[in-house]
């Protein structure tokens, strides 16, 4: 047996508690899972949930996916809530107003960037980190999904980010009066700290704009470079800059009307697919991502460094920067500033926490488990987001 076939299994058995099942007698409840992705690695780890979903619910509850065709991004948190998809990828950065106890701890993946403790496996590290935040930590974070009639039930991460230019950065004079695509407030302030414009631009539209001159860089994970075809355009990757990843939001959020219409067997078989949705999703994006810099650099793409000079400076800031993160929630959301300060030590310990716990991963079915062990396992399933 297989350690997949293994964790699902004994999954099966902790959910059921001793009840004995019978082979499928009618048909299985679907449910709809909207991605707003039309290929990739969400696809794929969806693919993954899907399967457990059915395995851990004896088949009693299947997934459908909608690839991009019932909800995009922008209409995920709505749609969700309204009941239009049983369960959604949703990116809650579309809707900082609605999520921002939640996107706070997202605006801290920089700090990832101040040491290599998890190089390489920073997605994991900081997956961790964020659903054990959500999870066991921030209530107020489960109340944000909550107001919009959700259950959040899976993270999303993608890999580190790295710039991604036309001309080669290596040091503090190559950034000064570039145009530089970002992808949230944490990176617009580096841009500015280090003399550049950062420009807010749809992601579908960085091919063009690279091509074009009309922005310099761009910065992103690795694993864009197939996904938006920016290998055909990108000159220079610096991976050593700027850091950080994209962490604001739940690869598996289910509508909460339909959450509440589970049992006790159903809903603890929902946690666990989603423990296995949040480690294939971010396993399967660093694997792309080393996979496609490989790619980039056997094209004839520069791979470069940044001097160290460039990198103290960088690290400089994002340990100021990160000082600021509560006020900056503070003042543009109304938390409480001292609520705001205490959540983000709290997530700052996970950080550290998790970088150290994911060192020796190399399976997403280990990843899973560990997701399950340290978090998971620790959320009374009968009780959970009821109303």
């Amino acid at each position: 047996m297989n350690n997949k076939r293994l964790f699902y299994t004994c999954s099966l058995v902790l959910a059921t508690s001793g009840l004995t099942l019978s082979p499928l007698s009618a048909e299985a409840t679907e449910l709809r899972y909207a991605v707003g992705f039309p290929a990739g690695v969400p696809l794929d780890a969806a693919k993954q949930y899907s399967s457990a979903v059915s395995e851990l619910t004896d088949d009693q509850y299947s997934v459908r996916i909608f690839e991009l065709s019932l909800l995009n991004h922008s209409e995920m948190s709505s749609g969700i809530g309204d009941g239009m998809a049983d369960i959604g990828y949703l990116l809650t950065a579309y809707s900082p107003s609605d999520y921002p106890f939640s996107n706070l701890a997202a605006d801290m993946s920089m700090k990832l960037a101040l040491d290599d403790r998890a190089e390489g496996k920073e997605g994991y590290a900081y997956s961790g980190a964020m659903l054990e935040y959500i999870l066991l930590n921030c209530p107020e974070c489960l109340d944000e999904f909550k107001a919009n009639n959700q259950v959040y039930t899976g993270v999303v991460s993608t890999p580190t980010y790295g710039m991604f230019c036309n001309d080669p950065v290596t040091t503090t004079s190559d950034i000064e009066g570039k145009r530089i695509r970002i992808s949230g407030a944490p990176w617009a302030r580096w841009v500015r700290n280090f003399g550049a414009s950062p420009v807010s631009l749809p992601i579908g539209e960085s091919y063009e704009a690279l091509s074009q001159g009309v922005i310099d860089c761009t910065f992103f994970s690795a694993p864009e470079l197939t996904n938006f075809n920016l290998i055909e355009v990108v000159k220079n990757i610096n991976m050593d800059l700027p850091g950080g990843l994209f962490a604001a939001g739940g690869a598996t959020t289910l509508n909460r009307d339909r959450w509440n219409s589970f049992d006790a067997d159903t809903k603890h078989a929902m946690l666990k697919a989603g423990s296995v949705m949040s480690a294939y999703v971010t396993y399967l994006y660093q694997e792309q991502a080393n996979q496609d810099l490989s790619a980039a650099e056997e094209r004839g793409i520069n791979i470069i460094s940044a001097d160290n000079a460039l990198i103290e400076d960088s690290k400089e800031f994002i340990l100021s920067d990160l000082e600021i993160v509560p006020s900056y929630y503070s003042n543009e959301y109304g938390i409480d500033l001292e609520r705001a300060e205490e959540l983000a030590g709290v997530m700052s310990d996970l950080i550290d926490k998790w970088q150290v716990i994911v060192s020796d991963i190399d399976d997403p079915d280990q990843l899973a488990e560990i997701y399950w062990d340290e978090i998971y396992s620790k959320i009374d399933h009968t009780d959970y987001a009821a109303q």
